[in-house]
């Protein structure tokens, strides 16, 4: 199973070690997380630095299955992450979400549930062969492998984790199947733009439809690096001009129309050179009609 246990939670979260900074508006503690939607949802590694609660809960839970240290900022898996998501299991709302060790996120991660109110956890490690951590049913099971293995070691009467299936990538380097790192321009992967395995990249923004990616290792010579926008509706990404070549150039969270829609800034000494208005642009895909925000407007809104 391997890589594809994490396909179906990795959209959005590979090469960033704490995507969660540039989530406008996200929550803060677990408890809030149980109704976040989209960007509000908050990164685990954002959680550690908010809620000790939740980070509590986490480590004791992982501390008792025998895996100290292996989520959080030290942690092995401190590396690419999910939002904290919520879904339904059984009546009851849980916090889905994955790490990865940087650089290895196909073959060492951690697919795990977490209920606040309960404060249980739920888990499937893969560091090269499969286990669980607590003891999910049949639908948790599924949940957390993405459907491979549907048969849970907490169900009355089946065995311990099933042998995964293989899903190998025909290249070693072939990038993670339905992610972002999939999609294309002119018949060249995102993944193989950012540099495969030995990435350069790292996510610094997202929307329901576009993610904001930085390549430090420009094709072009540029010490700021390759800015790029992945469009989930058309599985394609395009290079952006960001104005400056700068090594001293950043990249900020921002917004326009007061916080309503979020963006990515580039600035220099505190000054913006650029801005790419990504949650503006997901808002204009996803309403029509007299519900589509106008650009006009809102850049009015924004210059008050």
């Amino acid at each position: 199973m391997k890589n594809r246990i994490t396909q179906g939670l990795l959209v959005a979260s590979l090469m960033t070690a704490s995507a969660g900074a540039w989530a406008a508006g996200a929550a803060k503690t677990a408890v809030d997380a149980l109704n976040c939607t989209d960007d509000s949802c908050p990164y685990p590694s954002d959680l550690y630095k908010s809620d000790p609660v939740y980070t509590h809960d986490i480590e004791s839970n992982l501390s008792a299955a025998g895996m100290a240290n292996l989520i959080g900022p030290s942690g092995k898996l401190a590396g690419p992450e999910d939002p904290l998501s919520p879904v339904q299991i059984g009546g009851k709302t849980w916090l889905k979400s994955m790490v990865c060790e940087a650089g290895n996120c196909g073959y060492h991660y951690f697919n795990f549930l977490y209920q606040p109110d309960s404060h249980q956890l739920l888990g499937y490690y893969f560091d090269g062969k499969g286990g669980w951590v607590g003891k999910p049913d049949n639908e948790e099971a599924s949940i957390l492998t993405d459907g491979e293995i549907k048969t849970g070691p907490g169900e009355a009467g089946t065995a311990p984790v099933a042998a995964a299936p293989a899903s190998v990538p025909a290249s070693p380097d072939a990038p993670p199947a339905n992610t972002i790192w999939t999609f294309s321009n002119n018949g060249t992967t995102l993944w193989q733009a950012c540099g495969g395995q030995n990435s350069a990249c790292a996510i610094v923004g997202n929307s329901k439809w576009y993610v904001a990616v930085l390549n430090r290792r420009s094709a072009t010579g540029c010490a700021f690096g390759d800015f790029y926008v992945a469009d989930r509706s058309s599985a394609s990404w395009h290079r952006y001009d960001t104005g400056t070549c700068s090594a001293g150039a950043y990249i900020q969270e921002g917004s326009i129309s007061h916080g309503q829609y979020s963006s990515v800034d580039i600035l220099i000494n505190g000054s913006l050179v650029k801005q790419f208005p990504i949650g503006y642009w997901s808002a204009q895909k996803s309403f029509s009609g007299g519900n589509r925000p106008s650009w006009s407007k809102t850049k009015q809104k924004n210059q008050h």
